[in-house]
């Protein structure tokens, strides 16, 4: 009996020293390493990217659709240089914007086709010679008799006074002080990487599929896009381009007001650039975004200038969509560069790491746009993330936008032609508030 009670004893007693050992490996670094930190992954906007493409079983680059059709997917970031308490924050979203998608697009110009030049250098000097050598082969090569000692020895004073000038020391300090200060390089090691890349391309067709706005507290915030290229999406491109009906078609939807869900004011918010939509006689439709901040609060006619921007901005992005030239260049150096040297009589060492880094992306539209539309412009306030109104702009294009355009232009050139160009009898005063008929 007592053995089975002393057997119980020390299986309890094994227990309880595992699940003490295992709560010290779970409070002790150097028994669990990953409870210290260890590596982890930083959540940004792309972390959000990222687990999107994954539920879409999508990946960067070139896809496949069931049907066989091939389609691209870029990612671009743009950062938000405004606070959101700023007056112009919108503005400034709004340019994170074009920042991200154009970096998106140069990544697809980047894909057909990138020159890249590299150069690699490395360095290495060793000085061991005593400082008195220098002269010492001077009076070996020439004697202490001539003047020429005097000469390059002078010449030697020289170098040295020039060398402490230029990095800032009074070349008319003392020897002493001179030596002092002076640093005697025993080795150095540096390594120079320089690097290039362009790429230049016409693209169209590509729509800002998806976007992801993020901020941490008290960061400006940033913004990343997705990206999208197909070849149906650059059909559509190019019907723009030339004013065309002839657009692809898809399954008929409801009306584009319907489908765009303009009473979500946290929606208009976040929806920025193009997307493709099919309307109700099942033809493809660009719904294009523009923002802009009025630059004086609570003033009706700032509020109204910025909806035309913001309009403007809708227009513009149309036009890039259909038509748009980017060139990319890219410049980077990197430098590390190590020194054991000699100064004021002591062996110290320093190293440095440096980097230079230039990128350029330019984009070019230019089109004759004809079949836009404003669906509507919608100023929105949000007060627990900014301080100033977005007015946000709507705009779109659609075959049957280019042929009213194009109808209403025969119609206007043939009764001008009939009426004697009296283009203002029968007008109606801009001040009065009476409806026209709507029988028109």
């Amino acid at each position: 009996m007592k053995r089975k009670k002393l057997m119980k004893f020390f299986k309890l007693l094994s227990v309880l020293l595992f699940i003490s050992a295992n709560s010290q490996a779970e409070e002790n670094p150097d028994l669990n390493p990953a409870s210290s930190g260890g590596a982890v992954f930083v959540q940004t906007p792309r972390s959000d990217v990222d687990k999107f493409l994954n539920s879409k079983k999508w990946k960067r680059g070139r896809n496949v659709k069931a049907d066989g059709t091939p389609f691209f997917i870029f990612v671009g970031d743009g950062e938000i240089s405004a606070n959101r308490d700023s007056k112009t924050i919108h503005d400034a979203r709004y340019n994170a914007f074009l920042e991200a998608f154009n970096e998106a697009k140069t990544e697809y110009v980047k894909y057909l086709g990138l020159q890249i030049t590299t150069e690699l250098s490395a360095k290495t000097y060793e000085n061991n010679m005593p400082d008195t050598m220098a002269e010492d082969a001077i009076k070996t090569a020439v004697g202490t008799e001539t003047g020429q000692f005097d000469k390059l020895k002078k010449l030697i004073s020289v170098k040295l006074d020039n060398a402490l000038k230029n990095e800032g020391y009074d070349p008319n300090l003392a020897d002493s002080k001179k030596e002092e200060i002076r640093k005697k390089v025993l080795r150095s090691r540096e390594i120079s990487n320089f690097f290039t890349a362009t790429a230049q391309s016409t693209i169209s067709g590509f729509q800002s599929y998806k976007i992801f706005e993020g901020a941490g507290s008290g960061e400006r915030g940033s913004i990343t896009v997705i990206a999208l290229w197909s070849p149906k999406l650059n059909q559509l491109a190019q019907a723009i381009r030339g004013g065309s009906t002839n657009v692809p078609t898809g399954a008929a939807q409801k009306p584009i007001e319907e489908q765009l869900n303009l009473d979500d004011a946290n929606g208009l918010l976040a929806s920025f650039g193009t997307n493709m939509y099919v309307n109700e006689n099942g033809n493809l439709v660009l719904v294009s975004y523009g923002h802009a901040s009025p630059s004086i609060e609570n003033d009706p006619g700032s509020l109204s200038t910025a909806c035309d921007i913001a309009t403007d901005r809708g227009y513009a992005n149309i036009v890039q969509y259909a038509n748009e030239q980017i060139i990319y260049e890219n410049m980077r150096k990197d430098i590390d560069k190590a020194e054991t040297f000699e100064q004021a009589g002591a062996q110290a060492y320093e190293s440095m790491q440096g980097r230079e880094y230039n990128n350029f992306i330019k984009s070019n539209s230019k089109m004759n746009l004809v079949g836009q539309n404003v669906i509507g412009t919608y100023p929105i306030k949000n007060p627990s993330l900014y301080s100033a109104t977005d007015c946000v702009a709507v705009v779109e294009w659609s075959a049957e936008g280019v042929s009213a355009a194009n109808q209403s232009k025969k119609e206007m050139q043939s009764s001008g032609s009939n009426s004697g160009g009296s283009a203002n009898v029968g007008s109606q005063s801009t001040t009065t508030n009476k409806a026209p008929s709507d029988d028109f």
